[in-house]
């Protein structure tokens, strides 16, 4: 069942449907004559229908990827859980799962990216983390983790459940 009431689906669907209203709203200012009537209509249009509409086929989207998406688990390697998650590579945030195991943090891209393919981070080279909250404090879900060699900066959905379980596993962060 998709969650309506959950803070994300709402800031989607504001996220999509506010800025859809008033580019409307001002396109029709602009061709038209403008009435408070094309102002309630387009409000009801975008807001109320189009947003909650764009967020719900955002969340099946969404599961429908992670489905698809199979990380082969090393067989010396325990599962711990899975997240779905977005890697950035550069300017592009990679869509994809992340797999926590007892010994490393493996990411997948969904095939729909430009960048695809694996990345893999052993638990033991992680020398710390960094969370950050996005889109104006509003979604908690940026974690940066740093190694001797690089940073992967990850927006993770349940990073405060991801963040725990890393904990446990490597006490030195």
């Amino acid at each position: 069942m998709i969650k309506m009431f959950n803070k994300e689906f709402w800031i989607t669907a504001m996220g999509f449907g506010i800025p859809m209203w008033i580019i409307m709203t001002l396109f029709y200012g602009v061709t038209d004559e403008f009435s408070l009537t094309a102002l309630l209509i387009n409000f009801i249009a975008f807001v109320i229908i189009a947003g909650p509409l764009f967020a719900t086929l955002m969340i099946l989207f969404a599961r429908y990827s992670f489905k698809k998406i199979t990380i082969t688990i090393p067989e010396n390697e325990t599962l711990i859980k899975e997240f779905g998650a977005n890697l950035f590579r550069g300017k592009e945030g990679v869509g994809g799962k992340i797999a926590l195991t007892d010994k490393s943090v493996l990411f997948k891209s969904h095939k729909i990216n430009i960048q695809t393919g694996e990345t893999v981070i052993k638990i033991e080279d992680i020398i710390s983390y960094e969370v950050k909250n996005g889109l104006f404090n509003l979604l908690k879900n940026d974690v940066t983790l740093k190694t001797t060699e690089k940073d992967y900066r990850f927006i993770i959905q349940g990073r405060d459940e991801f963040i725990t379980e890393l904990k446990k596993l490597n006490m030195s962060i």
